[in-house]
């Protein structure tokens, strides 16, 4: 295994903060002697001006005074690199990631270059000046107008330095500053770094606060991360080092007999386990693990708060009629399995809750967006490395009968001559490259050039975005206006329309039934003569929606273009208070709006628990009357160590999510998501460490905490509709996010909590974020979720794995039963493959099904007669039960209460129950399946549930959990020691 130490060298908090300080102070100095030396004369134009005549006319008869201000120039440039130098080289011990360092070493690079770019520039102004206008020629200035463009583009590197130089300033002064002023007072040296992180739970050796995922090489320069103790995987190799990684189980968990995983599906999901949960209720209060996902979620959810009090102690009915048959708890879930709205007066909230997210996402990324706009406006007016100033006045004053179309902006030819030689350096370090990897022994010379070739065509394309892309948007978007005669209320009807087309769509992809009849008539007929299941068309793929969607997202992204574009044209001549609001309100509203709270997850939380928190009680006034009491959401958190504790006959219910990361180097290939899972003891899964549940109940802010509760744990696993959906369509991914039609939470990430909880940890580790801002919001919209963030976008277990079968055999038990109510399409139980699949790539599990054909539809006996049940006969599967064996690729140790081991060996057994149908199904259930054709797999979208649904998905699940415990209750050979 590669060593995990850190190379990077400590510097301490004072000798940073003082650094810190230290280093604006040439760039302050040199400002102000510039300032105090130099005659205004126009300096940016003079820079950019290209040619001799443009020079001497912008100096006109100031040339001695154009000549002192570019010799204080020279002062300037060499004080502001000096700084921004230092800056940089302080960031790169003060960001702790990878990623980070290898930013500040290229910010330093092409600070380099842009300071030699303006000293350059300088000299060649002030040669060409001294030679004077009839024997300067152009050749200076324009040379000097290129190096300018280029400078000015590396001087946006001030807004990062001013960033990082903040961010520096201020972790260190937290911890500088208070031993200073110890030292002042000769008070004895304390460690103010970091706080012990303390819970009510007692952490041994054996189990810690928190433990770091298994470390993997981050790019470019492969440390890995995170750092973790040196024997934490000092395991024996007789198990390949990937396996025993992804084997890890939270500590203190142990292996066990029998474990049972749910899968995701929704409400479907839900009614079926809950009928097979009430047939198992023998072997529920002997399972040591309950896995859910999603949909399966919440049934188990349901029965793990009916255990529990008003202090989330394990009191109420027994495990034993906890949601059995008839109970109040049952009669509950039943009358509201409508949990998203049921009515009209629940329907009109759900429908303005999204409409206030939409509103509030296009509000903030509207703005940010124009806010950008106003910032390349001012500097296209201060800098004008194309000319943008002619197009303000047409653009602001919507004046579409008597205005013309403004030119198209006048490009300075040394500028795109600075981009083309930009790209012929690219061109020329990839064709050294090339010769030096062929020829030449020296692997560093080719290193080097492939990172010149790198660098050179960023800086190529980026100056190539401001002299040329950016001017022409701007333009473009004026033009447009003026040719369409645009006007203020068109202009505000345009934005309405489109906020209502999102606002439609967002409706059609969350809330549409995807139901479709079976085939009928001449397709019948078709159909049958192609050997064609009419089974198959009767779950559509959704091509409408997709199709949707795309063209929604290419109206948002024309829309926010066109604003991006009349804003940089328009920018600089806004009125004043337009120009303070506009940053001032992005200012208070990215910072102190929660984006998880303004998206759709609070009310998500909301509706599942009004359906699926409640508790047996007894009425005051009716002594011996039992009523189903409904959680107080606004009073009562339920938090997971309380209210997810292990109760007595039940076992340790373990919600399966995914923790959505960007690349491939941590992620099952395929997917872009990883386990991550919410218990009682500990949250998280191998690919981003484990944390105490306890310890981040007390340790994070309330935002926050309020997402580490039993029913946040229900919502979240089920988040199927999300800004990051795993393997999922990109497209709905982001449509969700623009639109804030979204689930799932940003939640911390254990692995960065392992550096931040530790005894030593360094200074200059951020604390993790009080509440989740606008940044968040953006990467939801770009799809970046960095594994080392301090906050990981947690959605759907369903993203990962639907099952939750891998994450019970990850937790190691002999025997593992699976209800699979997944919905998928026939005729294979694709869910099931994948998951046997990921089972063997992650943990090196192989399991072996017993005749897996006998699940697929139209393999069961057909009912007679055989014209009239012609339908149904190739809906009807052989059995809903198969078995399988389970082969670890390591031995499980089963011990007992003593800690004496009762089974040790390496074989298992697994339990598959299907919903589908068989031929001894009960009569009423045949009946309504006759009459639904789309039953068993009506679609996850559909979450209104009417009560024959509910009843025939729980009568489904009733059915095939008898099947196992009838299976589960035959003799069993004697199991080998």
């Amino acid at each position: 295994m590669p060593s995990t130490e850190n190379p990077q060298r400590r510097i301490e908090a004072t000798t940073a903060f003082f650094w810190a300080v230290g280093a604006v102070l040439p760039a302050v100095g040199g400002l102000w002697y510039f300032l105090a030396e130099a005659p205004r004369v126009g300096l940016a134009r003079l820079q950019l001006a290209g040619s001799a005549d443009q020079a001497f006319a912008i100096c006109e008869r100031r040339l001695s005074a154009c000549q002192d201000a570019l010799t204080a120039y020279y002062t300037l440039v060499m004080c502001c690199t000096i700084s921004l130098l230092l800056i940089f080289w302080l960031s790169y011990f003060t960001f702790p990631s990878k990623r980070g360092r290898h930013v500040a070493v290229l910010a330093m690079i092409v600070t380099a270059v842009g300071g030699l770019c303006g000293v350059g520039e300088n000299s060649l102004i002030k040669h060409g000046l001294g030679l004077g206008q009839e024997q300067a020629g152009n050749g200076w200035f324009a040379m000097a107008a290129g190096l300018a463009a280029l400078k000015w583009l590396i001087a946006m590197l001030t807004i990062l330095a001013l960033y990082q130089w903040l961010i520096s300033l201020s972790r260190a002064g937290r911890v500088a500053l208070p031993t200073v002023r110890r030292r002042l007072r000769r008070q004895p040296q304390a460690d103010p770094t970091t706080e012990t992180v303390t819970c009510k739970r007692r952490h041994e050796s054996d189990r810690p606060a928190v433990v770091p995922s298994w470390p993997v090489a981050l790019e470019p320069d492969g440390t890995p991360w995170p750092t973790i103790p040196e024997d934490r995987y000092d395991a024996p190799q007789a198990t390949p080092s990937h396996w025993r990684y992804e084997g890890t189980t939270a500590p203190g968990r142990q292996n066990a007999d029998t474990g049972i995983c749910v899968s995701g599906g929704g409400i479907r999901s839900a009614c079926v386990t809950l009928g097979a949960l009430q047939s198992l209720r023998k072997t529920l209060t002997k399972a040591d693990y309950l896995v859910s996902v999603s949909g399966g979620g919440y049934a188990v959810g349901a029965m793990q708060l009916a255990l529990s009090d008003k202090e989330g102690e394990s009191v109420g009915p027994s495990t034993g009629n906890t949601c059995e048959p008839g109970s109040v708890e049952e009669d509950h879930l039943r009358r509201h399995s409508k949990y998203v709205a049921d009515g009209t007066g629940e329907w009109l909230v759900a429908l303005g809750v999204l409409l206030r997210g939409l509103l509030a996402s296009f509000f903030l990324l509207g703005t940010a967006t124009a806010l950008l706009g106003l910032g390349l406006s001012w500097a296209y007016h201060l800098v004008p490395v194309t000319d943008l100033n002619h197009l303000a006045a047409p653009g602001i004053h919507f004046c579409p009968g008597h205005c013309t179309p403004p030119p198209r902006p006048a490009f300075r030819h040394p500028a795109v001559g600075a981009v083309l030689g930009l790209f012929a350096a690219a061109a020329g370090s990839w064709l050294i490259w090339l010769f030096a990897t062929t020829w030449s022994r020296k692997e560093k010379l080719g290193i080097f050039f492939a990172r010149a070739f790198r660098l050179l065509v960023v800086l190529a394309v980026a100056l190539a975005t401001a002299v040329i892309l950016l001017p022409l948007l701007a333009w473009w978007t004026v033009h447009l206006q003026l040719q369409l005669k645009v006007s203020r209320p068109q202009t505000g009807a345009g934005i309405g329309a489109t906020v209502l087309i999102s606002y439609v769509i967002a409706l059609i992809t969350t809330l549409w039934r995807r139901r479709q009849t079976l085939r009928s008539g001449l397709s019948k007929i078709t159909d049958l003569l192609r050997g064609k299941p009419g089974l198959a068309r009767a779950v559509p793929n959704g091509f409408t929606q997709y199709l949707l969607v795309w063209a929604v997202l290419a109206l948002l992204t024309a829309a926010f273009l066109l604003l991006l574009g009349w804003s940089m044209a328009t920018g600089w001549s806004w009125p004043t208070w337009a120009q303070i609001a506009v940053p001032g309100i992005l200012l208070l509203l990215g910072s102190s709006l929660d984006q998880t709270w303004m998206s759709l997850h609070p009310f998500y939380r909301r509706r599942l628990a009004s359906c699926f928190a409640v508790r047996r009680s007894t009425d005051p006034a009716q002594p011996g009357v039992q009523i189903a009491e409904p959680y107080n959401f606004d009073t009562e958190t339920t938090t997971l160590s309380t209210y997810g504790g292990k109760r007595s006959k039940f076992p340790q219910v373990i919600f399966a999510a995914a923790a959505n990361l960007s690349g491939a180097s941590r992620t099952p290939p395929g997917r872009r998501a990883v386990s991550f899972t919410f218990s009682h003891d500990y949250v998280g899964s191998p690919d981003v460490g484990y944390a105490c549940t306890t310890c981040l109940e007390t340790h994070t802010k309330l935002h926050i905490a309020r997402d580490l509760t039993v029913q946040s744990a229900m919502a979240i696993s089920g988040a199927a509709f999300a800004s990051a959906m795993g393997a999922q369509a990109r497209a709905f991914q982001t449509f969700f996010a623009l639109s804030n039609a979204r689930l799932g939470s940003w939640l911390p990430n254990p692995s960065a909590l392992a550096e931040r909880w530790a005894d030593d940890a360094p200074w200059w580790l951020s604390p993790p974020p009080t509440i989740r801002r606008l940044p968040y919001l953006l990467r939801e919209v770009f799809g970046r979720y960095p594994m080392d963030d301090r906050l990981l976008l947690v959605t759907d277990g369903g993203h990962y794995e639907n099952l939750g079968l891998v994450e019970l055999l990850r937790q190691g038990v002999r025997t593992a039963i699976c209800i699979d109510a997944s919905g998928d399409t026939p005729p294979f139980a694709t869910t099931l493959a994948e998951a046997i699949a990921l089972a063997y790539e992650e943990l090196g599990v192989t399991i072996t099904l017993d005749h897996p054909e006998t699940l697929i539809p139209g393999s069961g006996e057909p009912l007679s007669p055989h014209s009239v049940l012609s339908d149904i006969n190739t809906r009807l599967s052989k059995t809903a039960v198969i078995t399988g064996t389970i082969t670890y690729p390591k031995n499980l140790e089963i011990k007992d209460e003593q800690g004496q081991t009762m089974w040790a060996g390496r074989e298992g057994r697994l339990i598959v129950a299907r919903a589908t149908l068989t031929r001894d199904l009960p009569y009423q259930l045949l009946s309504y399946a006759a009459a639904h054709p789309v039953f068993p797999r009506d679609s996850t979208s559909d979450q209104w549930f009417d009560h024959e649904q509910f009843d025939a998905y729980q009568t489904l699940g009733h059915c095939i959990g008898k099947r196992v415990q009838g299976l589960l209750d035959q003799p069993s050979p004697a199991p080998a020691t």
